[in-house]
């Protein structure tokens, strides 16, 4: 009987084992290394690809500026005032 007990509890522990070393594929690892590829066959296909003479495309000049003046006036603005709150309960005290 307590042969019985031991082979199944070995049996056991064995199936367990075995099952915490399966691994299943997440998404990640599925598709990890796909924009290296992707980027590799893209320089592959067109070696010239990166190299240009004229200006970037973009934004136009005055539209950027207009945008960074307005990002840097964001920061001159004071910040807003928070309030602290705190809460007590069995002399435990959090402050917020």
């Amino acid at each position: 009987m307590k042969i019985r007990i031991y082979a199944l509890l070995f049996a056991g522990t064995l199936i367990a084992v075995a099952g915490g070393c399966a691994k299943q594929d997440t998404r990640v690892d599925n598709f990890y290394g796909t924009s290296y590829d992707l980027a590799k066959q893209s320089q592959i296909a067109n070696p010239q690809a990166g190299i240009q003479d004229g200006p970037a495309l973009g934004m136009e000049g005055d539209v950027a500026s207009r945008v960074i003046d307005r990002y840097r006036k964001g920061f001159d603005a004071p910040a807003a005032k928070t309030e602290r709150y705190s809460v007590s309960a069995e002399g435990i005290e959090v402050v917020k």
